[in-house]
C-alpha cells in the first residue's frame, strides 16, 4: 500500500488558491472601489496592487516548495 503524502496536497492548495487570488485582483479591486465613493480609484487600485501581489507571492512560495521537496523525492 502506498503512502499519501499530504504536506504536497497542501502546498499544491495553496499554490491554486494563490493564483485564483491573483487572477481576481481586477474584480476585487473593483469591488473595494465601490465601497468608498470619495477614494474609489485609489482604493481600487490600492486593492488591485496589494491582491495581486500575495496572490503572486503566495504561488510562487508554494511553486518554490513543491519543486523543491519534489526534486528531493526523486533524489532519494
Amino acid at each position: 500500500m502506498r503512502t499519501i503524502d499530504m504536506g504536497a496536497y497542501f502546498v499544491v492548495y495553496n499554490l491554486v488558491i494563490g493564483v485564483l487570488v491573483m487572477l481576481s485582483s481586477e474584480k476585487i479591486g473593483y469591488y473595494a472601489g465601490l465601497l468608498n465613493k470619495a477614494h474609489r480609484e485609489r482604493l481600487a487600485r490600492f486593492t488591485r496592487l496589494t491582491t495581486f501581489t500575495f496572490g503572486a507571492s503566495v504561488a510562487a512560495l508554494s511553486a518554490t516548495i513543491y519543486i523543491a521537496f519534489f526534486t528531493l523525492r526523486i533524489a532519494t
